[in-house]
């Protein structure tokens, strides 16, 4: 990993434990102490949590553990499994950061430029991205920001 994506997780990681409101059974709690994820945990077990909201979708089976969530729910924050999937996007949603723990992603913009990020790696997609996401699966850390109205 290098010194930038270090410092973008790092700044993406003080945020949420010094700004957010953590979901907790289904509530909004505002979360006053910095929240750790392990190495270990994030691998695997942290999606056993209660927490954890599974899903069949465009992305195939995935799993989701929201760990923060900003006060006006327009910045989230959490880790994300996912499995083999292909799909073209005409809009991305949102703006995202997301670091790779495991598996990887082949991003293909619209203008037939490819990315592909591994694990280690991590990259940003601009909301409105146009273009086809292939991976065979992955683990990752996330934080998005869905701009203009905030969702319910």
């Amino acid at each position: 990993m290098n010194n930038r994506s270090m410092i973008l997780l790092a700044a993406a990681i003080a945020l949420t434990a010094a700004s957010f409101a953590a979901m907790a059974d289904g509530a909004p709690l505002v979360t006053t102490k910095p929240v750790k994820v392990t190495a270990d945990a994030a691998r695997g077990p942290i999606f056993d949590s209660k927490n954890m909201v599974r899903d069949n979708g465009p992305d195939g089976p995935t799993r989701d553990v929201l760990l923060a969530r900003s006060k006006d729910r327009k910045m989230e924050a959490g880790l994300y499994d996912a499995g083999p999937s292909e799909q073209d996007i005409e809009s991305y949603p949102e703006d995202e950061f997301m670091f790779f723990i495991e598996g990887g992603v082949k991003l293909t913009s619209a203008d037939g430029t490819v990315l592909e990020v591994h694990a280690g790696e991590g990259a940003a997609v601009p909301k409105g991205w146009k273009g086809h996401w292939s991976t065979q699966g992955y683990k990752k850390y996330y934080v998005t920001y869905a701009s203009g109205k905030a969702p319910k």
